[in-house]
């Protein structure tokens, strides 16, 4: 296969290792990581880039991303198959599963997470990570209006105070070493992040193999495939993402 990869370039590292070691041709354009505290601008961008390859000789897009505080939500294949992996955010996609995403957030919940490319992109010293925490205010009160679609507006209320105690009770930094870059020069910026804040630091292994079955091409169920004229719409459960149709595929 001829494959279109559009990635964050938080994950720099990562997807040029995958594509290293895959055996599908691929062109790659990587989109700059400022683009997640916008996520309408973040949208607008990968549709542009995801449009640009239908009119190219690829057989699929690929999107290194996840839901992305629904950066991704509502994304339209035209002509050919767009994949992206079932995730919230990338720290699934750097912990190599779902089910090791959930057990972490489980047992660790006030967690800000590191990785090399988070390191390498942080501007001032702090990486937005989950629900951002300067969303526009129309993203804001799209996400509560659909929130009250399906669950009522009580409920709604609730899920948005948990959003927000979420992001406001850090007490831990962990450094996920994939295994890539300067390893050492990572592990003693995110511990001394952590000393600086009174919190807690711990360092746990990351796991690449979202990232390198996206481009290897071996979707199963963990990846989301968009056939042509179908969108990408949020599940709000354990899929994440799953596809509407009715698009028209020439918009």
């Amino acid at each position: 296969m001829k494959l279109k990869i559009i990635a964050c370039d938080v994950l720099y590292r990562e997807v040029c290792h995958a594509i290293a070691h895959s055996s599908h041709a691929s062109d790659v354009t990587f989109v700059p990581f400022g683009l997640h505290d916008t996520p309408s601008v973040l949208r607008e961008r990968l549709q542009e880039e995801t449009d640009r390859a239908g009119e190219g000789d690829f057989d699929a897009v690929l999107l290194a991303y996840a839901l992305c505080s629904r950066g991704t939500a509502d994304l339209v294949a035209r002509r050919i198959p767009l994949v992206l992996p079932r995730a919230h955010d990338c720290i699934t996609l750097l912990l190599g599963s779902r089910a090791r995403y959930s057990e972490e957030f489980g047992a660790h919940p006030g967690t800000y997470y590191y990785s090399a490319g988070w390191l390498e992109h942080r501007k001032d010293g702090e990486v937005r990570q989950g629900y951002i925490s300067e969303t526009e205010e129309s993203e804001t009160d799209a996400r509560f209006r659909e929130y009250c679609e399906k669950y009522g507006e009580d409920n709604a209320r609730y899920l948005m105070e948990q959003e927000a105690q979420w992001m406001a009770h850090y007490n831990r930094i962990a450094f996920i070493d994939i295994g890539l870059g300067d390893v050492e020069s990572y592990r003693k910026t995110a511990s001394g992040l952590a000393q600086d804040r009174g919190w807690q630091f711990a360092e746990i292994p990351g796991d690449r193999r979202l990232i390198d079955r996206l481009i290897a091409g071996d979707w199963d169920d963990d990846f989301l495939v968009v056939q042509p004229g179908q969108r990408v719409v949020e599940a709000f459960d354990e899929r994440i993402v799953n596809t509407a149709g009715d698009v028209m595929s020439d918009e």
